[in-house]
């Protein structure tokens, strides 16, 4: 009888840790986009992280495109999360900030410091690869002259 208990014990622990650890795995593999505001630039200072801003348009292509493709590859989720404050905003409820990137088309990628200084300024649609070794670069020397 405590043989059988313990087992049971056994098998419900086993479960427990097979299912919990491919949740983590999964929690891993995404993004936790924040929403623009001054809270995430203190966020980042608190974590010695950068802000990656990801500006987009309601019926934008190429937004769809980066949020299927880019934003869903591993290798670019890994290093976002690593190295970055992820923050989403359309510009249709931040018309402020996309007047200050009218000129940078729909997606713009904009890679802040945690004082809110821009370091980098991308238009349009960066693919998985590219986009990798763009944060990669920005991580490595967040300088704004470094990437002029």
């Amino acid at each position: 009888m405590i043989r059988r208990t313990l087992i049971q014990l056994l098998s419900i622990l086993v479960l427990y840790f097979i299912t919990y650890g491919t949740w983590c795995k999964d929690f891993d593999k995404t993004l936790n986009w924040q929403k623009w505001s001054p809270k995430v630039f203190e966020q980042a200072q608190e974590k010695g992280q950068l802000v990656l801003l990801n500006l987009t348009a309601t019926g934008c292509t190429f937004c769809r495109k980066m949020d299927e493709t880019t934003y869903k590859n591993p290798q670019v989720i890994e290093t976002i999360n690593r190295n970055y404050i992820p923050v989403h905003a359309n510009e249709e409820f931040y018309p402020k900030l996309a007047k200050r990137y009218e000129n940078y088309g729909r997606p713009a990628t904009i890679i802040f410091d945690g004082n809110g200084t821009e370091i980098i300024k991308r238009r349009g649609y960066l693919r998985p690869q590219w986009m990798v070794w763009l944060l990669e670069a920005v991580a490595q020397n967040p300088s704004p002259k470094a990437h002029q």
